[in-house]
């Protein structure tokens, strides 16, 4: 930074007027000029800014805070232990070196707003995101685009996957020539995943084959595995099965040489969802099953949906006594849990909740409950897009018509589900 913006950077960290921080100085019209580099001050000028800022007349070399927010900034690309982020955090928070340049300093608080989504702070994260923002004009070229693509995870937390799109695609557009690859490839990554949810299946596929050739060139084995996933849910969605199916392949020959759990637990879970799509419903149960080994119980969402593929797949078998089995297990899982369904943090597990309950309904046969839930779930649905499952749905509630003798609802109700399959070969 030059003279006028390091001034201005300090003025507004300690939140001091342009009038208040001028006074008995200089005139406030003198000093805005300084601060936007149309006038440069004179020694006892600055002399007198700095002292009332309790700031050094010029920035002073910081080798070992651009090392410490180096050091930071690497462990936060590719986190596997959080724990050890966490250890680490604690030991370099109160560094004062993190704060003794205005370059070093911000960077660490960009780096802040990562390490608080990662270990899921996300009222600091928010809190961070808005006191950067105040400070978006003294940024670098990497700064910036950093701050944009942290936002854009922020938001994808948050379930905000349009927003999130987006403010990646942003992050793309001002992202500097000089940022390292696996760094390029986390935010292509990053687009892949956010265009999957917002259901832009070019778009996905386009950034997610980008990441996977960055990555299989810097060897990162997860994000490998992760890329391959991505890549097989949307050509599963555009109906190119076969190219899915060697994707889920690949993910799962590299995947299990990782200790990573819940890489298993999604990668056996992505293909028993496959098998599901294909009504291979022995293939489906043992995928998911196994995926069950890996999930640890706090991914309550996840946990739940592998559930829920085993019922239905033990209901299209006409099993309903391991679907009730099933249930019950599922049942003691979730007891004593209740959440804020209307966060938007809790989105997924409000459609997943709804589907659970309803099948319970459907299995004791409590046809009106069973209903309500359907209507609950399928704007959910119809809202993500999620046409096979919208379509599974209403043929079960077209069944439960017609059970009830209710002819002309069920007729509706098979054409409305029939409208969601056919629909759902031309997704492109």
């Amino acid at each position: 930074m030059d003279t006028g913006m390091r001034l201005k950077y300090h003025r507004l960290k300690q939140k001091i007027s342009l009038e208040e921080l001028a006074s008995g100085i200089m005139s406030p019209r003198e000093l805005k000029k300084i601060e936007n580099g149309l006038k440069d001050p004179g020694l006892k000028d600055l002399e007198a800014l700095c002292k009332k800022l309790a700031v050094p007349l010029a920035p002073k070399d910081n080798p070992i805070g651009k090392v410490l927010v180096k050091n930071f900034k690497n462990s936060l690309l590719h986190p596997q232990n959080k724990a050890k982020i966490m250890e680490q955090y604690a030991d370099i928070q109160d560094h004062p070196l993190l704060h003794a340049d205005e370059d070093v300093e911000l960077e660490y608080c960009i780096q802040q707003i990562r390490y608080f989504i990662i270990t899921g702070d996300l009222d600091s994260a928010e809190e961070k995101i808005k006191e950067m923002d105040r400070f978006k004009e003294f940024m670098n070229q990497e700064q910036f685009y950093l701050f944009h693509k942290y936002n854009g995870n922020y938001n994808y937390i948050l379930n905000d996957f349009e927003k999130a799109l987006k403010t990646y695609l942003i992050a793309e557009r001002i992202a500097p020539d000089t940022i390292h690859g696996s760094e390029i490839g986390d935010l292509y990554y990053s687009i892949g995943i956010s265009a999957t949810q917002c259901r832009e299946t070019n778009i996905a596929n386009k950034y997610s084959h980008l990441a996977l050739k960055i990555y299989q060139q810097e060897f990162i084995p997860k994000r490998i595995v992760e890329c391959h996933l991505n890549l097989a849910i949307n050509e599963r969605r555009i109906g190119n099965f076969t190219t899915a199916k060697d994707h889920l392949k690949n993910a799962l020959a590299i995947g299990k040489k990782l200790d990573i759990d819940i890489l298993k637990f999604t990668t056996e879970y992505n293909y028993g969802y496959f098998y599901f799509h294909f009504q291979d419903y022995e293939s489906a149960k043992l995928h998911i099953t196994n995926s069950l080994e890996f999930i640890p119980k706090e991914y309550m969402s996840d946990l739940l949906s592998a559930y829920c593929i085993l019922i239905k797949c033990n209901l299209e078998l006409d099993d309903l006594e391991e679907a009730t089995i099933l249930v019950a297990k599922a049942e003691i899982l979730i007891e004593g849990i209740n959440p804020v369904l209307e966060s938007p943090t809790n989105k997924a597990f409000r459609e997943i909740l709804y589907e659970f309950k309803g099948l319970v309904q459907l299995i004791k046969g409590n046809d009106k409950e069973f209903e309500h839930y359907c209507n609950l779930l399928l704007p959910i649905l119809d809202q993500n897009g999620n046409l096979f499952e919208k379509g599974y749905y209403l043929d079960l509630l077209g069944k439960t018509y017609f059970k009830r003798g209710e002819f002309e609802k069920a007729a509706i109700t098979f054409n409305e589900s029939k409208q969601c399959y056919k629909d759902l070969m031309t997704v492109k």
